[in-house]
């Protein structure tokens, strides 16, 4: 079967994504599917090129207290994250508010509901963000050093720690050395 009829057969909700938090299949260990910190996708640890199947795969992936599975009426494949799924590639800002846009094309904004927090991670302080049903992403380096910018320029900082302001919040980018 096609990747487009596989796609075409899992009904979506809303939210654009499968209703996976409905879904209760048994566990089905053997693959190998991992995520590693630069958001490319394996199998078997060989890397997934197929960009199509990536975001199939990531409209079916689901966190259950901090461990991530690929969820299908009849299946739950466990994936390893390094550090989280989706990869925030780019960004707009409008009206105030910044839209943060992820490298398997979804985009949201930055508000109470995907709002970022900091971690450590490798001995560094990072930020990961909210992207949608308790899945993350991390910023590029790219994205971060544009953000960081901004961030400078609007000077926020709350107990040594650099903010970004979209609408009316402000959201942790940062420790300021």
């Amino acid at each position: 079967m096609s990747i487009s009829k596989i796609v075409n057969n899992i009904k979506i909700n809303d939210s654009g994504f499968p209703p996976v938090h409905l879904w209760n299949p048994q566990l089905c260990e053997g693959q190998e599917i991992s995520i590693d910190r630069e958001g490319d996708w394996y199998y078997n640890n060989s890397p997934i090129k197929n960009i199509k199947l990536v975001k199939l795969f990531s409209s079916v992936l689901r966190n259950d207290d901090g461990l991530y599975f690929l969820i299908t009426p009849h299946e739950k494949v466990p994936v390893s994250v390094d550090l989280a799924p989706y990869v925030i590639t780019d960004f707009d800002l409008g009206d105030d508010i910044i839209t943060l846009h992820t490298n398997l094309d979804y985009s949201f904004a930055l508000d109470n509901k995907n709002s970022t927090r900091l971690i450590n991670y490798e001995n560094n302080i990072i930020p990961l963000v909210h992207v949608r049903n308790a899945i993350e992403g991390f910023f590029n380096r790219a994205t971060y050093y544009k953000l960081v910018d901004i961030a400078l320029k609007e000077n926020i900082i709350i107990d040594n720690v650099l903010h970004i302001r979209s609408g009316t919040n402000h959201y942790p980018l940062g420790t300021i050395a």
